[in-house]
């Protein structure tokens, strides 16, 4: 009897989901961490060309879904919006905001987000609500192609 409390008790307290950051090519599990619905994170790099920060914010959509929020950086750069866009299933906001580029986006979504991690300047960190964050870096060497994504809690046991 107490074996199943003690269970019962772990499978509620499990997240709802995890996120994944997975390398493409050989599958090997470089991170992975519980999330609620709704929950937020942020990719953040510097510019190869700018050699500035930028930040894209993301947040836990459903259980296998993430959603781009917002991006943010101070210098325009190869691939970083000049403006709005307004493409077949989505537009953007852009915003100038006190020395900053903001884009908000309305359904930017990905059931994974592929990444080349930098090799020189990018260096690719995720940053969590909690306040830790995963340097790229430092668990996979640059250049490598990875993915991040979410999946339900009990289908990541499974993996």
């Amino acid at each position: 009897m107490g074996v199943l409390l003690v269970v019962s008790t772990a499978l509620l307290a499990a997240p709802p989901a995890v996120i994944i950051v997975q390398e493409h090519q050989t599958g090997k599990v470089l991170f992975e961490e519980g999330v609620e619905m709704g929950e937020t994170f942020t990719l953040e790099y510097i510019h190869s060309i700018t050699k500035q920060p930028v930040q894209e914010i993301y947040y836990v959509k459903d259980k296998k879904t993430l959603a781009l929020k917002e991006m943010y950086y101070d210098s325009f750069g190869s691939n970083l919006p000049v403006g709005p866009e307004k493409l077949a299933h989505e537009k953007t906001s852009f915003i100038v905001e006190e020395g900053f580029y903001k884009i908000v986006y309305e359904n930017r979504t990905f059931e994974r987000v592929p990444l080349r991690v930098g090799q020189v300047v990018a260096d690719h960190t995720l940053i969590f609500g909690d306040g830790t964050s995963l340097r790229l870096l430092d668990v996979t060497e640059g250049g490598c192609y990875v993915d991040f994504y979410v999946l339900p809690f009990f289908e990541s046991v499974l993996m």
